[in-house]
């Protein structure tokens, strides 16, 4: 069902697995119509994009009526496979690579990411500044995009470790609603600081990966992991189906770069907004209330 075998290390500044066919196309089309037929959605977000998130009434309710998706489900919601993922990215990517300081030994099957609505100094204190034997738990999503869909170059969330998509559909280059990813142009400095949300003149193209079915992409949530998604124009084009995960810590991720720690670092901010829209930066200096 999940053939992550076909996964490949691939030239990037950060570390990204890619892999066609990771998921048959027969099973992608079983997923696109049991998505397709779920009533209800969580919340629509970036101009188009619709969700069905774990953790909530709705999801449960999903899963119980799809069985292709609860299969796919219980498989990345296991320490065996996200041990697994932990493995394969060990082995591709070794010396002067980015790595996590603090290893979950626990995988939390029942937890997911909670989001409220809270300023900076809400969030800090729901952190706290312990960030030892962190615990990991599935984050993940079956999502559907319309037109004008897109998402603006950033860093994922400061607990995030690794994150994954699933494409379930085939979309025309010319139809946009590809995945890219970001690099710094400056190169003095260059690992002095990463803003979650960096200005658009700061960064530069690496890769796009247009929309193919059944393909896989993982990627470490590194500081310099900056990523988008580009405007999707659904013309003479089906919409774009897709499975977004993560797998993310219960606190910050402590990252090192050649055995220098990255801390995070949240921007302060009096206004109340969900925690995944909350700007950090990573620097060397340890994190402080």
């Amino acid at each position: 069902m999940l053939k992550i075998e076909k996964l490949k290390k691939i030239k990037s500044n950060f570390p990204v697995l890619v892999g066609s066919n990771v998921i048959p196309r027969s099973i992608c089309k079983t997923l696109i119509k049991e998505i397709s037929n779920s009533k209800t959605f969580d919340d629509m977000i970036m101009g188009g994009r619709s969700r069905i998130n774990k953790g909530s009434k709705n999801f449960n309710n999903y899963i119980k009526k799809s069985k292709t998706s609860e299969k796919l489900f219980k498989i990345f919601n296991g320490k065996s496979f996200y041990k697994k993922i932990e493995s394969i990215f060990k082995k591709n990517f070794k010396d002067g690579s980015w790595a996590n300081s603090n290893l979950p030994k626990i995988f939390n099957q029942k937890k997911f990411t909670i989001k409220k609505k809270l300023n900076s100094s809400e969030l800090q204190k729901m952190l706290g500044n312990n960030y030892s034997n962190p615990k990991v738990n599935l984050d993940i999503d079956f999502s559907v995009s319309k037109g004008g869909y897109r998402l603006r170059p950033h860093r994922d969330d400061i607990t995030r470790l690794y994150n994954f998509l699933i494409y379930l559909t085939d979309i025309p280059k010319k139809n946009g609603g590809s995945l890219t990813i970001y690099k710094k142009k400056a190169k003095k400095n260059l690992r002095k600081s990463f803003r979650r949300f960096p200005k658009i003149s700061e960064l530069e193209i690496v890769k796009e990966f247009t929309p193919r079915q059944g393909t896989a992409v993982f990627f470490q949530s590194t500081p310099n992991s900056y990523h988008g998604v580009k405007r999707f124009i659904e013309k003479n084009c089906s919409k774009r189906f897709f499975i977004y995960g993560s797998y993310a810590l219960n606190k910050p991720v402590i990252w090192k770069f050649n055995n220098i720690p990255y801390y995070p670092h949240i921007i302060k901010n009096k206004k109340k907004m969900l925690t995944s829209f909350h700007d950090a930066n990573y620097l060397t200096i340890p994190t402080t209330n």
